[in-house]
């Protein structure tokens, strides 16, 4: 449409033009030195209009021709790019369909002609690491850091999933602690600190890192909580584990209220009172527990913790039966703290009941003790064997 107003417009003008040819032709006069053109100003303008299409259009060809080169080369580049953008397609499919030697060739064989060579390299990164090659994993790695400025985040949180799934537990601490050097406040970072150092057992850098994660909403706070308790108690452990009783105090000291009410901070911490020989604390805890809430793990270590004549230990202990009159290990403690008084034929009795109820050789061999005390050696012997057949049957069972 656009093509026949400009021809009609054209006629129109040049119809024009022969009208006033016809009607008024005029002249046109040019001269130079002896030099002279005379003739109608119809034919000088058309030949006026002429000479001006044609110098545009060598103008025209003459800028054609000088950008024809960069044109070529910018087709090129693009054609190349296109190509490379392609093959990081295929590359990542290939990668996800498990076929990873050729997925790498892909990614690698176009990544220096790619707009994006981070991509190439980070995914040619995962591909190495499929097959076990550490050493051109960490190479793409590097190659994707000096390709891409900007980009050491990205490459640094890579390459520490990467070691993580490689179990690199050492190297993946080194690239994440200077992760956070170079980016303390990122979320992801934080997290896999955390991650890593529970896994390691580091429960005073889980601790250190635990108010970051709170802070940045990394972490529901629920889980926070339950990290920091988990924290604690890893702690706790470890010290006992050292026989660091001062450590193991201070972690004690420094928990909140709530973490040194629960069973598992406690447990551990009344076994080091036990070896730190500080049974009255022990004593005091497990009965300030169980007054509220129920743990036969801490009613065995009562039974252990409890030394010498004991009635009131024994009667508050009886106290407790009354609502768990069928539980092992309740009645395990029982004929251990009568024993502890002499009172051979109620421990006799607890002892049988708690045989009843769950037959462990622990409780064969304090059986046996009581049963010697009342001169039944025939019964004696028999308990010891007893007891010795449940202990490497349950050893058995367990391995």
């Amino acid at each position: 449409m656009k093509i026949l107003i400009i021809i009609a417009a054209g006629l129109i003008v040049g119809a024009g033009l022969i009208w006033l040819a016809d009607f008024e032709p005029g002249f046109v006069l040019l001269q130079y030195g002896s030099w002279s053109l005379e003739t109608s100003l119809i034919i000088f303008m058309v030949a006026f209009v002429l000479l001006l299409v044609a110098g545009y259009l060598s103008l025209r060809s003459f800028v054609l021709v000088k950008q024809t080169p960069k044109k070529l080369a910018d087709w090129n580049l693009s054609r190349t790019h296109r190509r490379a953008g392609q093959a990081l397609t295929r590359g990542l499919i290939t990668l996800e369909e498990g076929r990873w030697a050729e997925a790498e060739r892909l990614l690698i064989r176009h990544a220096g002609n790619s707009e994006t060579p981070l991509l190439h390299y980070l995914a040619a990164a995962r591909c190495a690491q499929k097959q076990n090659a550490s050493d051109r994993r960490d190479d793409y790695l590097r190659l994707a850091h000096e390709t891409t400025s900007g980009a050491d985040i990205a490459v640094g949180v890579v390459q520490a999933e990467l070691q993580l799934a490689a179990d690199q537990k050492e190297q993946a601490l080194a690239t994440l602690q200077h992760l956070r050097e170079v980016a303390p406040k990122h979320p992801y970072v934080l997290q896999l600190l955390q991650q890593l150092y529970s896994d390691m057992q580091q429960w005073s850098q889980v601790q250190e890192v635990l108010p970051d994660l709170r802070k940045r909403h990394v972490l529901p706070s629920s889980d926070v909580k339950a990290l920091s308790n988990d924290a604690a108690v890893g702690q706790m452990r470890a010290a006992l584990t050292r026989r660091d009783f001062d450590t193991m105090h201070e972690v004690w000291q420094r928990a909140p209220a709530k973490v040194r009410q629960s069973e598992a901070m406690l447990t551990i911490y009344i076994s080091g009172l036990m070896q730190d020989d500080d049974s009255d604390q022990a004593v005091s805890l497990i009965e300030a527990f169980l007054h509220k809430q129920w743990s036969d793990e801490l009613a065995y270590l009562y039974g252990i913790v409890v030394q010498g004549e004991s009635l009131p230990q024994l009667a508050k202990a009886e106290r407790w039966l009354r609502n768990r009159q069928d539980n092992p290990w309740l009645l395990l403690t029982l004929g251990r703290l009568a024993a502890e008084n002499k009172l051979w034929a109620k421990a006799e009795e607890y002892l049988h009941t708690s045989i009843q109820h769950g037959a462990r050789g622990e409780t064969y061999q304090v059986l046996a003790e009581v049963l010697g005390a009342e001169g039944k050696d025939q019964q004696v012997a028999e308990a010891y064997q007893k007891g010795l057949s449940l202990m490497l049957s349950q050893n058995e069972m367990t391995i």
